[in-house]
């Protein structure tokens, strides 16, 4: 994720250090960082950012054919990355350890053993990515939550409300209050 502050007051508090951003300046944030970012402004002077997330893609990641690229993480904590940045961007499709290995050239059973490895499984990740992204949705959007769940590919037979709940510790209700509340 990069966060470019754009007008006002903004701080960015990484592992403890708080560090001020100043107007035109960039700070990238690596996946799955925790950051606070401190908005300071008024009516009449606002602060302003902009936030984008950017998801690796295969030539980023310098991916040779059948094989999964070697960063500072290793190969398992960069394809947790590639994945969770993959399901978070279209959480509405199909995903599967086939899907996964036709799209790495590898076998579903590589993917399987690198992400056990680590401690992680394909299904975990994904939920935990549609999740997220109902999160960011149900803040942006108005949506009624069986459009939410078509938009996040969440199965019919599985209540999204109640495991939003269990994630996050409050309501799809209590987001959608949120939204209105700032508009």
């Amino acid at each position: 994720m990069s966060v470019t502050a754009l007008q006002g007051e903004q701080y960015l508090i990484r592992r403890g250090y708080r560090r001020a951003l100043r107007e035109g300046q960039t700070a990238e944030i690596p996946a799955f960082e925790c950051v606070d970012l401190q908005l300071i402004g008024g009516i009449f002077m606002p602060s302003v950012c902009r936030l984008q997330l950017c998801v690796p893609t295969l030539p980023e990641l310098g991916r040779a054919p059948g094989t999964i690229a070697m960063g500072a993480q290793g190969p398992v904590g960069q394809l947790r990355d590639l994945i969770s940045g993959w399901v978070f961007q279209n959480p509405q499709q199909e995903w599967s350890a086939t899907a996964m290995a036709g799209a790495l050239q590898t076998t579903r059973n590589k993917i399987r053993a690198m992400l056990f490895r680590q401690g992680d499984a394909l299904t975990q990740l994904c939920r935990t990515q549609r999740l997220m992204r109902a999160l960011f949705d149900s803040l942006l959007c108005d949506l009624e939550v069986t459009d939410l769940k078509v938009r996040l590919g969440w199965p019919d037979t599985s209540d999204l409300e109640a495991s939003f709940q269990d994630w996050f510790g409050v309501s799809l209700q209590t987001v959608s209050r949120l939204r209105e509340d700032s508009v």
